[in-house]
């Protein structure tokens, strides 16, 4: 039987407010960022005694050094080893711009906390609490312009997912990351805002579960190019609740197909080298360059040749394992289908059943049928 650890929670108007702690630019080796207060006020804290305040329109420069970082504040020098932001005011924004590396700067409420690596790189965390963490969520996965409707499918599933992958980073530090590998959090407030907002509220608490009351696996992608994938084509293991079926619903949206054209030699290269693949031999050229794939397969060709089509994916940076290959004169042509990994709520698909009159709760029992709604007040672990 799963442990059960109640955490204490606070409901406001916000809803679930058990903090999140979230690593920022968690792909990128940052060494310096500027800091700055879109609106209201921050209080700062370094190695946990007060120093000041960041006001509306200022900003600070924190950059990495050896055993820890410099703060810039105006004529200001501080050395810490940690330096955490506080707004005076809940849903306050604050700005963050990586300097080394360059990279662009994103908007985000809650709380900021900075300290330095073991490699004298910045670690940036976002506490933030859940809801609030899931508008951005919602808006970096969704964009605008859906229904809100939508926005309530992609609220409970995003919610299942961060409580069920709650101590991915434990060891970093943190629960989750600002990447897909995480779930996509980029920025908040966007023209979606107040559907957003209120699509995460109306869903507030609301997860899917097995019906050992377990949260349920919610993947999602993009596309599925009209077939849901099997996890074990993907993962190599199977998953309670996930498997493969035929999904009309986003075969006529603008990620349903996809083209690629790669040079024959490179092509050709690819599978010489990494599979010792024999392609001399006239047959076996002829299966690397005309392949169909009218429904989803987990090996290129046969399983015999054991060259997985997700490593083909990768190395040629395709959109989804869902394609055939033909030869046009001497570039491999490559007919796609989908975006993303195949497993579990296709969005474009999810998006179109919202503009046909289905609700949240249908759209999430089509996707997920093995699966329920339920309310919770606590997490579960």
């Amino acid at each position: 039987m799963k442990k059960i650890v109640f955490l204490l929670l606070i409901f406001a108007e916000h809803g679930l407010s058990q903090k999140i702690n979230v690593g920022l630019y968690f792909e990128h080796v940052v060494k310096k960022i500027n800091f700055s207060s879109n609106t209201g006020s921050y209080m700062i804290y370094c190695d946990s005694s007060f120093i000041g305040e960041c006001k509306l329109d200022e900003s600070i420069l924190i950059t990495a050094q050896e055993n820890g970082m410099k703060l810039s504040m105006g004529d200001r020098i501080i050395l810490t080893k940690k330096a955490v932001f506080i707004p005076n005011k809940y849903q306050d924004y604050f700005q963050i711009k990586p300097l080394i590396p360059e990279l662009k700067s994103r908007v985000y409420e809650g709380e900021l906390h900075i300290e330095t690596t073991k490699n004298n790189n910045l670690k940036i965390v976002n506490y933030i609490p859940l809801n609030d963490y899931l508008e951005g969520v919602v808006e970096s996965e969704a964009g605008v312009g859906q229904t809100f409707e939508y926005y309530k499918v992609q609220s409970i599933i995003s919610r299942t997912y961060a409580l069920k992958n709650w101590q991915r980073h434990e060891k970093e530090g943190f629960n989750l990351c600002d990447l897909v590998h995480c779930q996509a959090y980029l920025h908040k407030r966007n023209a979606a805002k107040n559907l957003v907002d209120s699509a995460v509220l109306t869903t507030n608490n609301k997860v899917l579960v097995h019906q050992d009351t377990s949260y349920a696996p919610t993947f999602f992608h993009a596309n599925c190019g009209g077939e849901i994938s099997n996890p074990e084509m993907v993962w190599n293991t199977s998953i309670e609740g996930l498997s493969s079926f035929k999904d009309p619903f986003c075969t006529h949206t603008k990620q349903a197909t996809w083209k690629k054209t790669i040079p024959l030699e490179k092509w050709s290269s690819f599978f010489s080298k990494t599979y010792n693949f024999p392609i001399q031999d006239s047959t076996h050229f002829y299966w690397m360059t005309n392949f169909s794939q009218e429904s989803r397969l987990s090996f290129f060709i046969h399983p015999i040749f054991g060259i997985p089509l997700r490593d083909i994916r990768e190395e040629f940076r395709l959109k989804s394992t869902f394609f055939s290959v033909s030869l046009i004169e001497n570039n491999i042509v490559l007919s796609g289908r989908g975006f993303g990994h195949g497993v579990g709520l296709c969005q474009e698909g999810a998006m179109n059943m919202t503009k046909q009159g289905y609700r949240a709760e249908d759209i999430l029992n089509y996707y997920f049928p093995s699966s329920r709604l339920e309310s919770v007040s606590f997490i579960r672990e």
